[in-house]
């Protein structure tokens, strides 16, 4: 059984690892980081001297770090509060860990957080739509299709939908 885990703390060498991860166009090119987002990461990892940086990643919501007990962090996770839901972005940005359901098993890790420790009664991701293995890895979840915007599908879970598929 594969296991992953969702850490908090994000230490200067996960900050490392996501820039390595997001100048990767496989990695990057359904997601909706702006353009200089590696500049300001090497900025703050020049300008923090301190070896954890979690509070600069979680100032507009909750990130982790997706690790493995095998090949430690592996993608990370974003939760951003809104008014009456929570938005999910998911990234597996090691490429040798794409297709082991990693992907999923972060997703519900993600939910539970959103659900249990927030009490958020929705969750939506926006997903590109030439981004067909995120949008297998939501709807196995159990995110169900809401509507079309511009350049991306909305999807979206309940609480309620939620308890059912880890029942």
């Amino acid at each position: 059984m594969r296991i992953i885990e969702l850490r908090r703390e994000i230490f200067k060498s996960d900050a490392e690892k996501i820039i390595d991860w997001l100048e990767d166009y496989d990695v990057n090119q359904h997601l909706n980081e702006s353009q200089n987002v590696n500049d300001n990461i090497r900025k703050i990892i020049y300008r923090v001297n301190m070896p954890i940086l979690t509070h600069v990643f979680n100032q507009d919501g909750t990130f982790f770090m997706v690790t493995t007990p095998s090949k430690g962090p592996i993608g990370f996770l974003r939760l951003i509060p809104k008014n009456y839901h929570t938005e999910m972005v998911v990234v597996i940005g090691d490429k040798k860990e794409w297709g082991k359901g990693f992907g999923f098993k972060a997703v519900l890790e993600g939910l539970k957080h959103a659900f249990f420790k927030w009490r958020k009664d929705k969750v939506i991701a926006k997903i590109s739509h030439e981004n067909g293995r995120s949008k297998r890895v939501f709807k196995k979840a159990g995110f169900i299709h809401d509507k079309e915007l511009t350049c991306e599908t909305q999807y979206s879970i309940s609480v309620n939908k939620f308890l059912q598929v880890i029942n």
